[in-house]
């Protein structure tokens, strides 16, 4: 589901009364905290974040110490945590990186999901409790929930949509245009985590707004602290293809006009490099399909225009560097693809280029 889903299925809880704890789970910077606090803005709602990462089992499950005459015990609530009096009747009890917190923090956070209370301490009535974290596959930090824990959830998995952020958070909070129109051209790079595994500095929308927030004080691009700044955002790959892009914005084409054949490819052979990068990454889901039969029609046939605009290109070097990426998402099923496209032009390249086809 994408971040407009997850929301909605949090707001369905809201409003409906229904306080059984719904966990997030989707990639670093993607925008779920976020989310949870512009529900509470929206309904009215104290949100209290705890990043379970950077605590310990105490601090959540509070202290046990003897009482004076040493016969008994006595137990201190967390202060962390919701209280009528303090916060009011309406509460979102926000456990962050909860797939991120050592396996006693997490014990120490399972009573208070199970029974909505620790030692003496009740949560409020009026209070929801939304967990957040990564996904295993995420390449982030991740411990594995126990399974009685993850059983008291109502898991959600959250994927990156470009025209969800660009919508729902980029047009109204005023990410700078800059950045709205290289992603509007190449929506793929709203979260490129797994482009470099070895990279510590990847795009997320996370990054994205970090790069507005430099452009809205310097918009000048072709200042080197402005690129090395945006470089330590989203990575210097990433950032040269913005730069490139965003120079000769004039001469940029979006994927979709180019794909309805409403413009020619461009003449910088640096924007036509940026534009064949944006076409293989329009047909990504290729890397999951088992063969041609797993595609949806729309897909086949968007498969199909992709490669008929790589071939539009005009420059024969980003032809091969544009097939062989193609091939490089999945060869059997691109192989498959070329060999089934009834067009004169493709059928000599593969004559003459049978190394990339296989």
């Amino acid at each position: 589901m994408n971040l407009r889903e997850f929301r909605e299925c949090v707001e369905f809880n809201i409003e409906h009364g229904i306080y059984h704890a719904v966990l997030g789970l989707g990639a670093p910077g993607v925008g779920k905290s976020q989310i949870i606090k512009q529900i509470g803005d929206k309904y009215g709602y104290k949100v209290i974040d705890l990043r379970l990462a950077q605590m310990s089992e105490v601090e959540i499950g509070g202290l046990i110490y003897p009482n004076e005459e040493r016969t008994k015990t006595r137990w201190l609530a967390p202060e962390v945590l919701p209280d009528e009096e303090r916060d009011g009747e309406k509460t979102i009890l926000l456990l962050d990186e909860i797939t991120s917190c050592p396996k006693r923090v997490q014990v120490a956070a399972y009573q208070l999901i199970l029974d909505r209370r620790v030692g003496q301490y009740r949560l409020p009535k009026g209070t929801f409790v939304i967990g957040l974290g990564n996904r295993e596959d995420d390449d982030g930090v991740y411990i594995r929930l126990a399974g009685p824990l993850a059983d008291r959830f109502e898991i959600l998995y959250i994927d990156v949509d470009f025209k969800i952020w660009k919508n729902d958070f980029a047009i109204p909070f005023g990410v700078h245009p800059y950045v709205i129109k290289y992603l509007n051209f190449k929506p793929t790079a709203l979260h490129t985590q797994k482009d470099d595994p070895e990279s510590m500095v990847f795009a997320t929308p996370r990054s994205w707004e970090r790069v507005s927030d430099i452009l809205k004080k310097s918009s000048d691009i072709s200042n080197p602290v402005v690129q090395n700044k945006i470089a330590g955002n989203i990575g210097e790959a990433e950032t040269k293809q913005f730069i490139a892009y965003i120079k000769d914005n004039s001469d940029g084409v979006t994927v979709d006009d180019y794909l309805a054949k409403k413009v020619a490819a461009p003449e910088d052979p640096e924007m036509v490099a940026v534009l064949t990068n944006a076409l293989v990454d329009r047909v990504s889901y290729l890397r999951s399909a088992t063969d041609t039969t797993s595609l949806s029609e729309d897909q086949r046939n968007e498969v199909e225009s992709v490669i008929d605009g790589i071939f539009r290109l005009g420059i024969a070097e980003h032809v091969v560097v544009g097939v062989r990426d193609l091939m490089e998402l999945n060869r059997k099923v691109v192989r498959q693809i070329f060999l089934e496209i009834d067009n004169p032009e493709v059928e000599k390249f593969i004559e003459d280029n049978m190394y990339l086809v296989g």
